[in-house]
C-alpha cells in the first residue's frame, strides 16, 4: 500500500514538473484550446503560470482578459484589457471587449472638459504605444543621418529642405516620445476589483465617506500611505481607499 502511495506521489510530481516546465509558447497555446473548449479556469491557470515566469505580453493579457469576462470577472476582465493596452497598439478586438465591459460598469463618470490643446495633446501622445514611438524616432533619425550624408557628398539645395524637414518631424516625435515615457513612469492606474467600495476623505476608516466607487471602475493613484492609496476620478473627486480594493494596471 505504502509502496503504491509512493508510486502515485511520484507520477503526480513528474506531471506537475513538466508542466512547470512548459516553455511559455506550448503553456499559451494549451491555454488558448482550453478556452476554446470553455475550460475557463483551467485556461485561467495557464495563463496566469505564463505570468509567473515573468513574461508580460500583450496577448497574454488580451486573452486572461477575455477568460475573465467568460467568468463573469468583469473588474479583472477590464484590468488586464488595460494591461494588454500597454502593449498591443489599436486593436480593434481589444478596444470592442473593453467598452463591452465599460457598459457592465456601474460608476459612470463624466470627464471634467479640457481645453482643446490639452486634449489634442493628450490624443497625439496616445496615437501610439511607447514602442512604436521609439521605433519611429529610430526610424526618422537613421533617414536624417543618411540626408546628412548624402548632403555632404553631393550638396543640393532640395536635401537640406529634407533635411530641415526630418529635422523638425524628429524634434517633434522626441518630444512626444519623451512625453508619453514620463507620463508612464510617472502616472499610474488601478481598477476597483470589489463589488462595492468606500473612498474616505483621509486614510482611515473613521474618516467621512466622500464617494463610493463600483468594480471594474479605473482610478488615478496619486500616492500610497502604508495599506492606503489616494486616488482620483475623471470629474475631479480625490479621496483615500485600502490598496486591497484595487490593483495597478
Amino acid at each position: 500500500m505504502k509502496f503504491s502511495l509512493h508510486i502515485i506521489l511520484i507520477l503526480i510530481f513528474i506531471g506537475t514538473s513538466d508542466l512547470y516546465s512548459q516553455d511559455p509558447d506550448s503553456l499559451f497555446n494549451e491555454a488558448n484550446k482550453a478556452y476554446a473548449e470553455g475550460d475557463y479556469q483551467h485556461a485561467l491557470d495557464l495563463y496566469s503560470m505564463i505570468l509567473g515566469q515573468g513574461i508580460e505580453s500583450g496577448e497574454v493579457f488580451f486573452n486572461l482578459g477575455n477568460t475573465y469576462y467568460k467568468m463573469n470577472d468583469i473588474g479583472r476582465a477590464i484590468l488586464y484589457y488595460e494591461k494588454a493596452k500597454k502593449y498591443i497598439d489599436g486593436d480593434p478586438a481589444l478596444e470592442q471587449n473593453l467598452k463591452l465591459c465599460q457598459l457592465r460598469i456601474v460608476d459612470k463618470i463624466e470627464a471634467i472638459p479640457k481645453l482643446f490643446i490639452v486634449q489634442w495633446w493628450s490624443s497625439l501622445t496616445q496615437l501610439f504605444s511607447i514602442n512604436t514611438f521609439l521605433w519611429l524616432c529610430l526610424v526618422i533619425f537613421s533617414m536624417l543621418i543618411i540626408l546628412m550624408i548624402i548632403n555632404l557628398i553631393y550638396p543640393r539645395q532640395y536635401l537640406r529642405r529634407f533635411i530641415w524637414v526630418f529635422t523638425i518631424i524628429f524634434i517633434l516625435i522626441f518630444i512626444v516620445t519623451f512625453s508619453r515615457i514620463y507620463e508612464f513612469e510617472t502616472t499610474k492606474f488601478g481598477v476597483i476589483l470589489e463589488e462595492k467600495v468606500s473612498v474616505f476623505s483621509e486614510p482611515d476608516v473613521g474618516g467621512t465617506e466622500v464617494f463610493i466607487l463600483h468594480e471594474g471602475t479605473k482610478v488615478q493613484i496619486n500616492r500610497t500611505l502604508n495599506q492606503w492609496m489616494e486616488i482620483s476620478i475623471p470629474d475631479g473627486k480625490t479621496g483615500w481607499l485600502m490598496k486591497s480594493n484595487l490593483e495597478v494596471i
